[in-house]
């Protein structure tokens, strides 16, 4: 049977490259975008992709305008949520649901409040939906540095990032690569989890990722 996919925030960069991946595997794909009306009939999916997401506004928390601040936190974290409940009922069983978790959302950098606090609030939200979500998985991707047009408002605030001043970044291959991995995978093995590209994806992390429930996902270090 053929496999559907669907793509929330489909005119990310990312978003569209994976989207070629699929369609080159046989999947079909529907998606949205912020320039579109929802629709109205939600096909039988067995992915969503959800790709939504923004950098601005970039600076310190207390000079940055206050409703971007808000902004991006909608953006990132409550919009992905509000548009998954509308499309929630047209769930193939064992389906999964893939957040993009942000570059590196876990390190602190100068200037990215907003961006971080909701990347990381929407980590914990997926732990939390996968734990009450006992016919589909939900996992986070982080793809590492991967420069698309989201790091236009890094340039545009005029702020310093090394990691984009070194350039290069992931293919979009070993995303790809990544993202079938975790949807190969048991729920018991990815659920929850924060799944990074750079990850040594294989039989190895599958039996630690077996033995420890708190590994990849944000908790408390003492």
């Amino acid at each position: 049977m053929t496999k559907h996919a669907l793509i929330i925030g489909s005119k990310s960069d990312i978003a569209m490259e994976l989207e070629s991946f699929l369609l080159s595997d046989g999947w079909t794909t529907s998606g949205w975008h912020r320039n579109i009306a929802f629709p109205k009939v939600i096909p039988r999916w067995n992915l969503v992709l959800i790709a939504l997401g923004c950098v601005a506004p970039v600076g310190h928390w207390a000079d940055v305008d206050a409703d971007e601040w808000e902004e991006c936190i909608n953006s990132n974290l409550m919009l992905p949520i509000k548009l998954l409940r509308l499309v929630w009922g047209g769930r193939e069983p064992d389906a999964s649901v893939c957040f993009m978790a942000g570059s590196n959302p876990q390190k602190i950098m100068n200037g990215y409040s907003a961006y971080n606090a909701s990347k990381m609030a929407l980590l914990k939200t997926c732990e939390q939906l996968d734990q009450e979500s006992s016919d589909a998985k939900f996992f986070a991707l982080a793809p590492g540095y991967v420069p698309t047009k989201i790091h236009r408002a890094t340039l545009a605030a005029g702020w310093k990032n090394e990691r984009i001043e070194c350039g290069g970044g992931t293919s979009i291959e070993l995303i790809y690569k990544c993202l079938k991995w975790c949807m190969e995978a048991d729920k018991e093995i990815v659920g929850g989890r924060n799944i990074c590209v750079s990850d040594p994806l294989g039989p190895q992390l599958v039996n630690q990722l077996a033995v420890n429930p708190a590994m990849f996902k944000l908790r408390r270090v003492q």
